[in-house]
């Protein structure tokens, strides 16, 4: 019932169950199809779950539209199509405290693009995951591809069961150190085969059995078209195929595809030679079956066929099989355990068949080669392997890389900002830590510069940069225009008549920003240009933009002194705020708490724009909405657990992130981390809630080595490389990420300082040296 660094690969399993502690209780979450589902995965993991006997097992449930009578270990069923359900199944596993969580992964199990409604819930994660792969594509498609990456990136082990997989991984960049292999479980037996077949009533001559669900793509077409050369030389032979139609394809299709086999066997002639069980049986009957087979057919038609219980049970059990060459056969069937015949190739199959049914002594020994290979694979050696990987992973410490929760981010150097600026201003660009005068100023980046050293103490080097900054500023406001041109080049020729709404916007509030400021004569000389630029904030139609203004309207409205040459900024600020609440109605939808449809850059300035205005001006339902989005957004922006907290992992820049699909990881960038660090800032201002304290700490963290690299953004001399790749980081050190990332660590500082009680007033603090 439903209730609401590298190294090399791992130790054969047979080793990993040996070295096995001995008491490995804890709790375990699993999630994936469960029986009575019929589906392998859902036979899979009920087994699963019954072969981990020392940990306590919660089962979240995966539903296909279906009601299942659930046994009682099923605690949650989660919707498949129901992205909102992954959320809410993300709490009540947190909920219940486990120490692992194991998904059954398949891409078409889950709901969204290639499966990727489940990464929502992996994000939200507070317990080490552990994921097995049931499908491994060598040439995923770009949803498959982006999806598997995350589930990667976010497992602390992966497991897969064939050593081909373990390759194709390696390849698509998955370390060698995340990746296990423990092979198929399966059920053993010790039936003789005779007294299966009478009880069966199968008769006593030649059994070929196939079973599991039925489908396009097994291949039993080509089965069929081998029995008129095998009934040849072998009349008495019957090919049983036991299964039921798979209920999707039923669904969808009905029996048509059964009764094709039906029509292909009359017209061949041997629909006397063939049986077929259209049913879901049982594992003891199945394994009544199976015994009584002499000779097991596998004839997939998919060459990357990663996993096959079915060929799994039949090896492990020392059948004689016959297969195609996909993957997992070839691995399986290698050092004559089996027979491999080409795909499509009806006539060798009746070959291959008609030899070793002619030939009983071949066929027991390739059994007993098949078995002894098979040992690791019976479910009690697979449960041990499982319950060690359990044990290490709920016991193994959370991974860092570069940087602690408990440093103190270093102070805020200028030392690379100075080398950015000339006389004219900040350089946009650099190649490496050098100025690229190709590439000219911005506007932009001049006013973020502003901003910054305007909050920082009013000496040397921070004044001056911050007059030049300044003087830029005052170059690029169009005479009689009051707005701002943005792009200049390098031979001070501006390069457009007015600049981007990011531009007008951030001008607007770095002056609001000097306005306000310690430095006396930086303050009237921004506010005298402020008041001749009341056109650049007081249009603005992106919804970007627009929180900026909010944020410098914010800061405004505490300055009554600015609501002059600010009025038009204030007039404007609550038509954005209420752009921004009409915007959220219209996109968001249950699981996607946000503004837009996707999730693009400097995202986490929509919910700061929104938190400072209501905090401002008193309006509680916009400080609510900014709070209640950014919170959806850090569970956007979530890695796996780390001591005190999630991980950081901004929304890369790769791609646009549409909802419900898997996030872009790669070419993440500093803006991300900075706007992050001082949403969740003032976040905190606004409730209290020290959760948001650790939040920003992780997104500084990102920029400090705390990221899927581990390779540090910020350097000592103030320097931000301009993102993370693949390949590494970037090398050039450009203006927006040094200024934003500086931003960071003077947010996160504060914060930190303003988290440290004074001393009571009549207390003396004690000095070195002092009795």
């Amino acid at each position: 019932m439903n209730k609401p660094s590298e190294r090399q690969p791992p130790a054969p399993r047979a080793s990993v169950a040996r070295s096995a502690p001995a008491a490995l209780d804890g709790h375990l979450v699993m999630i994936g199809n469960y029986a009575p589902r019929q589906c392998g995965i859902a036979t899979f993991t009920q087994d699963l779950v019954q072969a981990v006997g020392n940990w306590q097992v919660s089962v979240v449930a995966m539903n296909d539209a279906q009601v299942y009578d659930y046994p009682p270990e099923v605690v949650l069923g989660i919707e498949q199509d129901d992205l909102n359900a992954y959320v809410t199944a993300a709490a009540a596993i947190n909920a219940l405290k486990p120490d692992v969580v194991c998904v059954q992964h398949e891409y078409g199990i889950y709901g969204g693009p290639a499966g990727s409604y489940l990464l929502t819930l992996l994000r939200a994660l507070d317990a080490p995951l552990v994921t097995t792969l049931h499908t491994v594509l060598e040439a995923p498609d770009d949803a498959q591809r982006a999806a598997l990456e995350e589930l990667c990136a976010l497992s602390r082990t992966v497991v897969v069961m064939s050593e081909r997989a373990v390759s194709i991984l390696r390849a698509q960049g998955v370390p060698a150190g995340k990746l296990q292999l423990i092979p198929h479980g399966i059920p053993s037996f010790d039936l003789d085969s005779a007294e299966q077949k009478r009880l069966l009533g199968l008769g006593a001559g030649p059994l070929l059995l196939t079973f599991g669900l039925l489908g396009p793509g097994k291949g039993l077409e080509s089965a069929i078209r081998a029995l008129p050369d095998l009934l040849a030389r072998q009349p008495d032979v019957t090919y049983l195929i036991l299964g039921a139609t798979h209920p999707h394809v039923r669904r969808g299709q009905g029996e048509q595809y059964r009764e094709s086999l039906w029509t292909l066997a009359r017209e061949l002639g041997v629909q006397d030679a063939v049986r077929m069980e259209n049913r879901f049986v049982s594992l003891p009957e199945l394994m009544q079956y199976l015994a009584a087979a002499d000779v097991y057919l596998s004839p997939y038609q998919n060459p990357a066929q990663i996993t096959s219980g079915t060929l799994a049970y039949a090896l492990g059990n020392g059948k004689a099989v016959i297969s195609t060459p996909y993957w997992y056969a070839e691995e399986l069937l290698a050092d004559g355990r089996g027979v491999l015949t080409p795909f499509a190739d009806p006539a060798a199959m009746a070959r291959a068949a008609a030899d070793l049914l002619a030939d009983p002594a071949r066929r027991a020994a390739m059994g007993r080669r098949a078995a002894q290979y098979g040992q690791d694979m019976k479910w009690p050696a697979v449960g041990a392997a499982y319950q060690w990987l359990f044990a290490v992973c709920s016991r193994q410490p959370a991974w860092t890389a570069g940087w602690r929760a408990e440093e103190a981010p270093g102070p805020v150097s200028l030392e690379h900002l100075e080398v950015m600026t000339d006389s004219t201003g900040l350089f946009q660009h650099a190649t490496g830590v050098t100025p690229n005068p190709h590439e000219g100023y911005t506007t932009d980046d001049n006013a973020r510069l502003l901003g910054l050293l305007c909050r920082l103490p009013p000496r040397v080097p921070a004044l001056r940069l911050a007059r030049r900054a300044l003087a830029f500023l005052h170059y690029a406001l169009e005479p009689g225009r009051g707005v701002f041109r943005n792009f200049l080049g390098y031979d001070r020729q501006w390069l457009e008549q007015v600049g981007s709404e990011n531009a007008q916007a951030r001008a607007v509030r770095a002056l609001v920003a000097a306005a306000t400021g310690p430095h006396a004569g930086l303050a009237a000389s921004a506010t005298e240009l402020l008041d001749r630029a009341p056109e650049a904030a007081a249009h603005l139609r992106s919804p970007r933009p627009q929180a900026v203004a909010l944020l410098a309207a914010a800061q405004v409205q505490g300055h009554p002194a600015l609501h002059g040459p600010g009025r038009a900024l204030l007039q404007a600020a609550a038509g954005y705020a209420a752009n921004l609440t009409a915007l959220h109605a219209a996109s968001a939808r249950p699981g996607w708490d946000w503004f837009e449809e996707y999730l693009s850059y400097a995202n986490a300035e929509l919910s700061h724009g929104l938190i400072a205005w209501g905090e401002a001006t008193g309006d509680l339902a916009c400080t609510e909405l900014g709070v209640r989005t950014l919170e959806w957004l850090s569970g956007q922006q979530q890695g796996p657990p780390r001591p005190g907290g999630a991980a950081f992992w901004p929304v890369g820049c790769e791609r646009v992130y549409w909802r419900g699909e898997a996030r872009p990881l790669w070419d993440g960038q500093p803006i991300e981390a900075a706007v992050s660090a001082a949403a969740y800032v003032a976040a905190w201002h606004a409730t209290g809630d020290p959760v948001w304290t650790v939040r920003a700490e992780r997104a500084l963290g990102w920029l400090l080595g705390d990221n899927l690299r581990g390779e540090a953004l910020l350097d000592a001399a103030g320097g931000c490389r301009d993102g993370l790749h693949r390949q590494g980081v970037s090398l050039n050190q450009g203006a927006e990420s040094t200024v934003l990332a500086l931003e960071a660590t003077l947010d996160v500082t504060l914060m930190q300082r303003a988290l440290i009680p004074p001393l009571p007033a009549e207390r003396t603090p004690v000095t070195a040296g002092r009795a």
